[in-house]
């Protein structure tokens, strides 16, 4: 599949990044690191220009995305009873979304883009609670930049190294980072949860008591 993916993007360029990150917006089971590498990739071997490739990965992730998030959007309710949809929304994924969503607003599109797992069920989630798609495009669209840009410029200046290290070491760092991002709002949960307790019990003492 990598060698295949190589070849399309070596062929057609910029519309086959842009094509190809759209189809693995909408499911299709393709690696997005590995198609915007591969961009850069090509990049630095054919002299094709960089600005622009950055750009169409970029506009092909937000395609992506933004598919999703229609989707999402007009199904509705009828997305938790979808028979394929269903079996990425899990409940526990839907608890998840919908605690982050309550307290992240559209924040949240911005932070699921980087928790494995999480990003296309939090983009159809976006859709069919009824998040603006003005309010979905700023947080993603900035958001995006990143693999955008920063994959990209990987795949052109270290090239093949970085390809083989998306199957092996980078794929920890993402982890690593996702893990790391979770703790910190579990922390922030729990402080918050103890809070509200401590005040619940103070408002709560009968009188006389401390």
């Amino acid at each position: 599949m990598e060698a295949q993916i190589a070849l399309w993007i070596a062929g057609f360029s910029y519309p086959a990044v842009f094509l190809l990150l759209v189809l693995c917006g909408v499911g299709v089971p393709l690696s997005e690191e590995l198609v915007i590498i591969t961009g850069g990739l090509v990049v630095a071997k054919s002299g094709a220009s960089l600005p622009v490739m950055v750009c169409a990965a970029y506009l092909g992730i937000l395609a992506g995305d933004s598919a999703l998030y229609r989707l999402g959007r007009s199904l509705g309710p009828r997305v938790f009873s979808h028979p394929k949809l269903s079996k990425m929304l899990t409940p526990e994924r839907i608890t998840f979304l919908q605690k982050l969503f309550a307290r992240r607003g559209a924040v949240a599109v911005f932070l699921a883009r980087f928790l494995p797992g999480v990003r296309a069920p939090a983009f159809l989630l976006a859709g069919a609670s009824g998040v603006s798609y003005r309010r979905f495009l700023l947080a993603d669209g900035i958001a995006a930049w990143i693999p955008a840009l920063g994959m990209t410029w990987l795949g052109y200046r270290f090239g093949t190294q970085v390809l083989e290290d998306v199957q092996g070491g980078l794929r920890w760092l993402v982890l690593v980072a996702a893990v790391v991002g979770l703790g910190a709002l579990g922390v922030r949960w729990v402080r918050r949860r103890a809070t509200v307790r401590a005040a619940t019990r103070v408002f709560q003492a009968p009188e006389g008591e401390p």
